[in-house]
């Protein structure tokens, strides 16, 4: 059961509604940064936040009112872990991939991160195959060529929703 169905049955109403309103945040946020990620190749700090607090306020929020500190803990993990996982990858992209994309992987891994570490991982190789499909079909086609720059934020931000949509809480 997802997580606002798993609020519901469980009785917590207030919990359902705080983390349907921080969906409802991040698909604003999302439509944001995909547009700006696709025209101008990056993804504007004051985006990023935005995601990110309403992230842990949402969700984060959302589990201290069902008494889930559990849960708390997993959304910042997720957000702080996630993040650490894409600076490490920047890092070893000498700058490829943008710090862009490190600050949005703390937003999302702050909305997975609730379901638990394993949406996180699957929110992050998600982006990752997303990101190599597009590129390959791209290169197939002849629109872009192996040093092409893409932008990585769209399919971090589908798989992350992916996620939030499919995956069963406390994974």
């Amino acid at each position: 059961m997802d997580g606002v169905g798993w609020a519901w049955a469980q009785g917590l109403p207030a919990t359902a509604v705080l983390w349907s309103a921080g969906l409802a945040w991040f698909a604003v946020c999302a439509a944001v940064l995909v547009r700006v990620d696709l025209r101008e190749h990056r993804l504007p700090n004051r985006w990023t936040l935005r995601l990110a607090l309403g992230g842990l306020a949402a969700m984060a929020g959302g589990a201290a009112l069902a008494g889930r500190a559990d849960l708390v803990l997993s959304s910042v993990l997720g957000g702080l872990g996630y993040a650490a996982a894409m600076l490490v990858l920047h890092v070893l992209s000498r700058g490829s991939l943008g710090m862009g994309d490190v600050k949005l992987a703390a937003g999302l891994g702050a909305y997975t991160g609730v379901l638990g570490g394993s949406a996180v991982v699957a929110a992050g190789l998600g982006a990752i195959l997303l990101g190599g499909a597009v590129a390959a079909v791209l290169v197939a086609a002849r629109r872009a060529s192996r040093s092409t720059a893409l932008p990585f934020g769209p399919p971090m931000i589908l798989a992350a929703a992916a996620v939030l949509a499919f995956a069963p809480a406390g994974g």
